[in-house]
């Protein structure tokens, strides 16, 4: 079906319409000389011939708008016939005069009904899979198929592969008698052509910027080198059109405010080999520069406050990006519209004029409206059905009476998605005016699942194959323990060696506000059994209590705890005495952490220094040593998908030191540092991924892992969200390096073990986060002596 045949089908419509008219008007005898007006026979019947089985012909004559008793009008008879061909639900459509009488004249509707579709046909798709262009015809069994649904479906389709990059693909489509009633087989038939790829890009007229930095300011359209196999070189025109408005961009960006693109629609298409040449003509000018700024109607702030926002000096070039950004809204909310928008003038705004005072140079005037000041009338919460208001509440920096505050809400959701209570890309707020000076703020949430049942499995040297248990309760109330909601955690784990040469329990307890304050108490109780050469079993608890400061910021948090641990050894060792000797542990951990999300963090940092000692110098205990770790990651979003953060670079360290305040002292072996594989083994080890469990640190002869003294770790990951929502599900690449050493005389910082790979997370609840690795380790594994190469890592529920 081609536009040509629709178009027939509207001129045949014509000319009937066109007859009927002039044989009516022939039939009245009716002239000019006659009547001074023409009088028309009245409507005394109508019939309708044509019609198949389930078809009402008064349906027909109501929707033709003739009736009986009215005029028999050549414009009505045509509109009527008009009326009836919009239907789409006829194929022909006339109006004839059966018969004239005395009463008037009796006219007949003769309809030809459309075809109804029985089946749909695809011939030829094969880049565009057959679904995809059954959802471009969107028709389904039974629909009616008239000559212009055969036009919108080839054109349909054809728009199907041109979002594709398949510009000269070819649509024909054909009706078959399916040998029922009215029914057809509507037959697609595809010439999918070929992909074009983008041999060349031709910049002329550029005398300022050379063609490959004009070029690279193209998105999506562009060449590639044989090597260059992450990128494309497929051409969309779509893509290419954007490309150009990204050019336009760039140009302002580099202060040429008078370019211009003179000509970009010469695409020269080589059919030989399937590539595009595309030749642009542009027009640069001169760069300009910035001459002066002021500020008008501004009474709130002065001018050199919002200077220091705006973030432009006299004679700097002119970059049209970076004033509007810095005017309205940056990532870093430093932009002079946050100012406003942070003491309450919502309605705010900064309109940047130009005045062009040489060829090379601007004045920037910006006008300000600053608009009235906006109070919150009340701050409402919706869509929590499990976690319980309060729980909310203690994490927003918003409050009825207070001034709007845009930073506050920003400030509010990062505490939110740091819950993990919720989907974080339902964390909306909604702000709704009340009249000219207050607003009402609502937050928007969706809970998801949050309590977990962890599990993780592996083998780390002397413990054989170990694995843990364990359920942990995130949003736990210990006065409902069915229900929930508080944001209490409860906590039991299990970990197990193979041939009981590992085996231990812990239950944990957090309240994370204390009567109400940001104040965060727990407990924890442990019992661990080792048996591998001597047996030991440490068993005691620990008391935790940790406050958020207001200063330097509300994202520093300390935290002290004081644990007491009976240690019972059947041998003396390295690491023990033989009998029964105690501990107590002072500690003390400074941290900040600005992470906007636990699971999937998109910007922030997270940085902790803890420090740890027990107090065997003083005479209380057996036991003496001091540890310090520092610990920090930083999140930077590399890329944007739908305005959510989805491409995003981790970079992280971990360093770490203990040691003994006697010349005698004995360490345990728990304080010291391993490392290698997923951080399973029995004590806490740091995970280094492309080597194997616990086999990165100092060796005995009989090639036990010993521990050491000195640690340290770095991290580089890239993350890349498939879903945020309803689960997280993201892949990563990463590259890491570390090393643990006996002391600090042989501390090697180029003696690092490094490892590179891939791989997923996904959290599954109650499961937790499920993880998978493939890490390659290219230094020597210190059992084997050979390269590590590569290692599969799966941990769960950590």
């Amino acid at each position: 079906m081609t536009a040509r045949r629709c178009k027939k089908y509207f001129m045949h419509f014509g000319k009937a319409a066109l007859f009927l008219a002039l044989m009516l008007t022939a039939g009245f005898q009716l002239s000019a000389q006659q009547a001074p007006a023409p009088r028309y026979p009245i409507i005394a019947g109508i019939s309708v011939e044509g019609l198949t089985q389930g078809e009402d012909m008064q349906t027909v004559i109501a929707y033709s708008a003739l009736r009986v008793g009215a005029e028999a009008r050549p414009d009505d008879l045509v509109m009527a016939i008009r009326n009836l061909w919009n239907r789409r639900t006829f194929s022909d459509v006339e109006i004839v005069k059966d018969r004239e009488t005395a009463l008037g004249v009796f006219l007949v509707i003769r309809v030809e009904p459309a075809p109804r579709l029985r089946n749909l046909i695809i011939n030829g798709a094969d880049e565009l899979s057959v679904e995809d262009v059954l959802k471009a015809i969107d028709k389904r069994n039974g629909d009616i198929v008239s000559p212009y649904d055969q036009y919108e479906i080839e054109r349909s389709v054809r728009a199907a592969y041109h979002d594709e990059g398949m510009l000269f693909a070819k649509v024909e489509s054909e009706l078959i008698d399916a040998d029922s009633a009215n029914s057809y087989d509507l037959e697609i038939t595809i010439d999918e052509g070929f992909e074009y790829s983008v041999a060349k890009i031709e910049i002329i007229g550029n005398k300022v910027y050379s063609d490959e930095e004009i070029i690279a300011a193209f998105k999506e359209t562009g060449t590639k080198d044989w090597y260059e196999f992450w990128a494309s070189d497929e051409f969309n025109i779509d893509d290419y059109q954007k490309d150009l408005d990204h050019l336009r961009q760039w140009f302002v960006e580099k202060g040429l405010i008078d370019a211009e693109i003179l000509r970009s629609d010469s695409i020269v298409y080589n059919d030989a080999d399937q590539t595009v040449t595309l030749v642009v003509e542009i027009y640069e000018g001169s760069p300009v520069y910035v001459r002066n700024i002021k500020f008008d109607g501004n009474t709130v702030y002065p001018s050199d406050v919002l200077l220091s926002r705006l973030d432009v000096l006299a004679g700097e070039l002119y970059n049209g990006k970076k004033i509007t950004a810095n005017l309205t809204v940056n990532e870093t909310q430093t932009d002079a519209t946050s100012l406003y928008a942070d003491h309450g003038y919502l309605s705010a705004q900064l309109q940047p004029e130009l005045t062009r005072v040489a060829d090379d140079s601007v004045d920037i005037l910006v006008r300000v409206m600053e608009g009235e000041r906006f109070k919150i009338r009340k701050v409402d919460l919706a869509g929590n059905t499990k976690t319980r208001d309060r729980v909310i509440r203690r994490e927003l920096f918003t409050y009825p009476g207070d001034y709007f505050n845009r930073s506050a809400i920003i400030r509010s959701l990062k505490g939110l998605g740091l819950l993990n209570y919720f989907a974080p890309e339902s964390l909306n707020p909604a702000i709704n005016p009340v009249d000219a000076t207050t607003v009402d703020v609502t937050y928007n949430v969706e809970e998801r699942s949050t309590d977990t049942f962890n599990a993780s499995i592996g083998f780390a040297g002397v413990f054989g194959l170990t694995g843990s248990v364990g359920v942990t309760l995130n949003n736990f109330d210990i006065l409902a323990p069915l229900s929930g909601g508080s944001g209490q955690i409860m906590s039991f784990q299990w970990e197990f060696g193979q041939a009981s040469r590992l085996q231990t329990f812990q239950l944990s307890f957090t309240e994370p506000w204390l009567f109400g304050s940001p104040t965060t108490v727990g407990f924890n109780l442990f019992d661990t059994r080792q048996n591998f050469n001597i047996s030991v079993r440490r068993t005691g608890g620990q008391l935790n209590i940790g406050r958020r400061f207001r200063f330097p910021d509300d994202f520093f948090r300390g935290d002290w705890s004081i644990s007491f641990e009976r240690i019972e050894s059947n041998n003396s060792s390295l690491f023990f005495r033989e009998g029964v000797n105690t501990a107590l542990t002072l500690a003390q951990t400074i941290s900040r952490t600005s992470f906007d999300n636990g699971v999937f963090p998109t910007s922030g940092s997270r940085f902790s220094l803890s420090l740890r000692a027990t107090t065997g110098l003083l005479g209380i205990g057996t036991t003496d040593f001091g540890k310090a770790m520092f610990n920090f990651d930083m999140v930077n979003p590399l890329l944007n998908i739908n305005g959510k953060p989805r491409l995003v670079m981790l970079v992280g360290a971990q360093l770490g030191m203990v040691d003994g305040f006697l010349a005698d002292t004995t360490i345990p072996p728990q304080e010291l540092f391993y490392m290698g594989g997923n951080g399973l083994g029995g004590f806490s080890v740091t995970p280094l991924r492309g080597y194997r469990d616990n086999s990165v640190g100092p060796l005995a002869p009989n090639g036990q892992n010993l521990g050491g003294r000195i640690m340290a770790r770095l991290l580089a990951e890239f993350r890349f969200a498939l879903s945020l929502d309803p689960f997280p599900i993201y892949f990563l690449s990463f590259a890491e390096a570390g090393n643990v050493w006996a002391n600090i005389r042989t501390v090697d910082p180029f003696g690092l073990k490094r490892a590179a790979g891939f791989g997923l997370r996904l959290l599954l609840n109650p499961i937790g986060l499920i993880g998978f690795d493939m890490g390659y380790g290219f230094d020597e594994d210190p059992f084997t002596g050979q390269t590590s190469g590569w290692q599969f890592h799966f941990q769960f529920g950590r």
